[in-house]
């Protein structure tokens, strides 16, 4: 018999264990996530369906009320449903329809995860509408990190396996912060957005992200030296059997010594430590990706070609998600690829939740 419960507040362990065991790693949808984002000002809204007592699926929406849209919703790397069963699947998307309206949600925006491609379909059949507004990059990449370390090294590119190799050669040493060195991290984070033209998030956004995930130890934050001076840091993610490296920031200086490559290297024994399968180095853009899947050379005429195939040189694998998809519960289907365009020039909020990226790869 199938159960359905709704909270809104407070961890879920049971929630959380079982998406850690789902093949994706999908931490956006944990109650740790949104803990997180509750302090963004987000409203976490919990559905999780059970038989027999275990979960076996269901789905977190972050709710936000937008002047002139009424209250918006999202579904980030979710609905989870670890049956193929048809009637399963359409009971948790039931629910969620339900939950959704009885929150008076006006707009919905759902980005299945990596794997859910039938729980995608099974939504293009009912209200939903392909997106034309992604949240987050349409593709990721991927390394394998199960065989052996010199295996992974062995599907490099020579020169990154060289900027490793060298990094360790010549001093360069990477260990596992604390708290205490946060001020560290948000310092190369100032210098590194300022070089690169970005806004960071506030300080207070990635010590809350650390401390958050530390729990369990799903997080870690990674300093890279040089004698005795920090040359990068980066703040990782371990969430079911992927390691996500979620934001890394530079000194921009001795780049000869190639710090970064030998972080990223760190990050890939760090996770296999903790017996997760891949490493994500977040998104690359559907065009590069399609590149990549065709056997094709990655430009490097631009920036963002040049960041693919810096995450390409590690031995990375492109991983396809489904399609995001446009729920409206005012308008009717057939206008709501019309409409939210408009709404989106209207209001910032809205344009940065329905296109914009809100947390870059990882929102």
């Amino acid at each position: 018999m199938l159960e359905v419960s709704v909270s809104k507040n407070g961890l879920d362990p049971d929630w959380d264990n079982f998406l850690e065991t789902r093949p994706d790693g999908c931490y956006q949808q944990s109650s740790l996530w949104a803990k997180l984002k509750s302090a963004g000002g987000w409203k976490p809204l919990r559905l999780v369906v059970k038989e027999n007592g275990a979960v076996i699926g269901g789905a977190q929406m972050l709710l936000r009320p937008v002047k002139s849209l009424g209250c918006v919703g999202y579904v980030s790397k979710g609905p989870v449903v670890a049956s193929n069963d048809a009637a399963v699947q359409d009971y948790v998307l039931d629910q969620l329809d339900r939950v959704a309206k009885a929150q008076n949600v006006r707009f919905l925006k759902v980005q299945p995860p990596y794997g859910q491609e039938d729980v995608a379909e099974r939504l293009l059949e009912r209200r939903a509408i392909p997106s034309e507004a992604e949240v987050v990059s349409p593709a990721t990449a991927r390394v394998d990190i199960r065989p052996e370390p010199e295996a992974i090294l062995a599907r490099m590119s020579r020169g990154r396996r060289k900027a490793v190799r060298r990094a360790e050669r010549d001093g360069v040493t990477v260990r596992e912060g604390t708290d205490a060195d946060m001020p560290t991290f948000h310092r190369l984070l100032r210098i590194h957005s300022e070089e690169r033209g970005y806004h960071p998030y506030p300080e207070s956004y990635h010590r809350n992200l650390y401390s958050t995930f530390l729990t369990g130890g799903h997080a870690c934050l990674l300093i890279a030296e040089y004698e005795g001076e920090a040359l990068a840091a980066m703040i990782i993610l371990r969430f079911g059997d992927v390691v996500f490296g979620m934001f890394i920031v530079d000194s921009g200086l001795h780049m000869e010594l190639s710090a970064q490559s030998l972080l990223r290297w760190k990050t890939i024994l760090w996770g296999k430590e903790k017996g997760c399968a891949w490493y994500d180095f977040g998104g690359i853009s559907m065009p590069i990706a399609e590149a990549v899947l065709k056997g094709e050379r990655i430009p490097d005429t631009t920036r963002e070609g040049r960041l693919a195939r810096s995450k390409m040189s590690f031995g990375s694998q492109v991983l396809l998600r489904p399609a995001a998809c446009d729920i409206s519960y005012v308008w009717p289907r057939r206008l709501t690829g019309r409409i939210v365009p408009a709404v989106m020039k209207m209001q910032p909020l809205v344009r940065s939740l329905l296109g914009g990226s809100i947390h870059g790869d990882y929102a």
